[in-house]
């Protein structure tokens, strides 16, 4: 009997003996592995795998760390309540890739003064798109700008060009996963909940990330609550910063370049905070011009400013100031595997943005930032890119006979990729077909917007009303349609949008409990513009 007790106790022994060690092996590779993202379903959110290493968390302050604020690192079981630490947790290869791409941006630092420019935005006439006018040359505004400097730019850049063929294999993210990315601090979250209520209003379903720089700025209701209900998530990019602490963190404008290429996918719809679609914008995947180029761009309304130094520094060819408009960056489609060595090459034009390559690209002209680092990136590295052609469509009304300017709206790429576009000549004075340019009497469809970027005057519930120059009201005071008559707005999309757009913001605005003056304030306007409250037709 007493045999028998000691056999069974010693298996007993050996079997969780084989379970420890087993667990220990495991716990030992699980930061190393690299998987396709998991069902929605089983996170309560959407999951960043790729650079998903050993353990979840519980939300405490750790205020004496580096990333102050930052909850600390407990195990626990995953949940939304602990999404937004395990998104910010990066595999030690990509903490690798950024330190050794921030060493090599370094190295390439341009050893010269920052470039100065004239002050203030060209004048009309050096900033107006002439596609007639093909002997135009590019405005010269750079100050005292000597051979010198040119060459240590060319330089730096050739460094860069070579780290970057180098390097640009070992960037990570999820083969094959599609998603949406964007940037938002907390003046800008507001406004991004319009615009991912809006998103989800055509019936898209892709995930998105918001990326953020660092813990200070995280806002645990908004990423661990109102954004997971969403299918989307807050990404902090803290960590991967201290892994390299000689680069200098990005601000502003170049902040889109760290958000796109250390998000978890390898096709992003990248949307600035403003910026959302009037349909689904899932098939932009699938289809041309992003399934042959990789790269998908949208006009701006002004011509290229590039300064002819920027050619001689790239060692690429002259690029005719007709041969299209200037970009406006609130949308941009980016294949990261197709474009590997582009994207390196954005980031370094970013990195040095302020004091050399928004300079050089733009001159001061309007909008000057990242803006005009992505064509000439492409263009660097030969590699494909589209930009639309159809022009940019500018929603407002006119008061009086001023035109009040409140959105823009970006044509659809596959209609554009379709219509191939006449370039304006003397034969089409404008981008459009004619009955009398074609041989079989069908006019092609001309393209109908996609997206709208709201950049003129913000769509945060708690301004739009008040804010001085308000396309919301007229000068008078009168509360008005901000995209124009109501025929126009079904014209340009179909359907009565800026109705849903203002049932999405009054819904973002009466959130807060604590706010029910803006709630009371948006619905007087709602009910004075637009009738009763009736939830509308969604664009699919």
């Amino acid at each position: 009997m007493r045999t028998s007790i000691t056999s069974f106790v010693l298996r007993v022994l050996f079997v969780v003996l084989i379970i420890y060690f087993t667990f220990v092996q495991l716990r030992g590779h699980v930061g190393d592995i690299t998987a396709h993202f998991r069902p929605l379903q089983d996170y309560g959110a959407i999951t960043h795998d790729h650079i998903f290493t050993e353990t979840t968390t519980t939300t405490t302050l750790n205020t004496e760390s580096s990333t102050a604020g930052r909850p600390t690192t407990d195990a626990a079981p995953i949940s939304a309540k602990n999404i937004t630490e395990m998104k910010s947790t990066f595999s030690s290869q990509l903490k690798d890739f950024w330190r050794d791409l921030a060493t090599a941006l370094e190295d390439a630092r341009p050893e010269c003064g920052p470039i100065e420019v004239q002050d203030g935005h060209p004048p009309d006439e050096e900033t107006s798109f002439q596609p007639l006018n093909i002997s135009r040359t590019p405005p010269s505004r750079l100050i005292n700008f000597t051979d010198d400097q040119e060459r240590v730019l060319f330089k730096s850049h050739y460094q860069m060009r070579v780290a970057s063929r180098h390097l640009a294999q070992r960037l990570t993210f999820s083969e094959g996963a599609k998603g949406i990315v964007t940037t938002a601090n907390a003046k800008y979250i507001p406004i991004f909940l319009v615009s991912l209520r809006m998103l989800r209003k055509t019936g898209c379903n892709l995930p998105v990330e918001v990326l953020i720089d660092n813990w200070s700025k995280y806002d645990p209701v908004v990423c661990e609550s109102i954004l997971p209900s969403m299918n989307a998530a807050c990404v902090v990019l803290s960590e991967l910063f201290d892994a390299a602490p000689n680069a200098q963190e990005p601000t502003s404008y170049q902040f889109k370049l760290f958000a796109m290429m250390f998000s978890s996918f390898q096709h992003v719809l990248f949307l600035d905070s403003d910026a959302f679609p009037v349909r689904d914008p899932t098939d932009l995947f699938t289809t041309a011009p992003y399934s042959t180029h990789g790269l998908v761009l949208w006009p701006d309304l002004w011509a290229i400013t590039i300064s002819e130094h920027y050619y001689h520094i790239a060692g690429i060819p002259y690029e005719s100031r007709s041969s299209r408009y200037s970009t406006e960056s609130g949308v941009i489609l980016l294949d990261k595997e197709k474009h590997r060595e582009s994207l390196l090459m954005m980031m370094f034009y970013n990195y040095y943005g302020p004091d050399y390559y928004y300079p050089l690209l733009c001159q001061g002209s309007h909008g000057a930032g990242d803006k005009e680092t992505f064509v000439p990136a492409a263009m660097a590295v030969n590699a494909p890119w589209y930009q639309v052609k159809s022009g940019v469509g500018m929603a407002g009304f006119f008061e009086q006979t001023e035109f009040r300017l409140s959105a823009l709206m970006q044509m659809d790429p596959r209609a554009d990729y379709l219509y191939i576009a006449p370039s304006i000549n003397d034969i089409p004075p404008a981008d459009l077909w004619q009955l009398t340019d074609v041989m079989l009497g069908e006019v092609p469809i001309k393209p109908k917007p996609l997206f709208v970027h709201q950049n003129m005057h913000k769509l945060d519930p708690a301004s739009i009303l008040s804010e001085e120059g308000s396309t919301v009201k007229t000068k008078d005071g009168n509360h008005t349609r901000m995209w124009g008559p109501l025929e126009t707005t079904i014209e340009n999309f179909g359907y009565d949008m800026e109705r849903q757009v203002w049932e999405v913001i009054l819904e973002e605005g009466c959130r807060l409990e604590d706010r029910a003056d803006v709630c009371s304030d948006l619905k007087s306007h709602f009910d004075e513009v637009f009738g009763s409250l009736e939830i509308t037709h969604s664009a699919r």
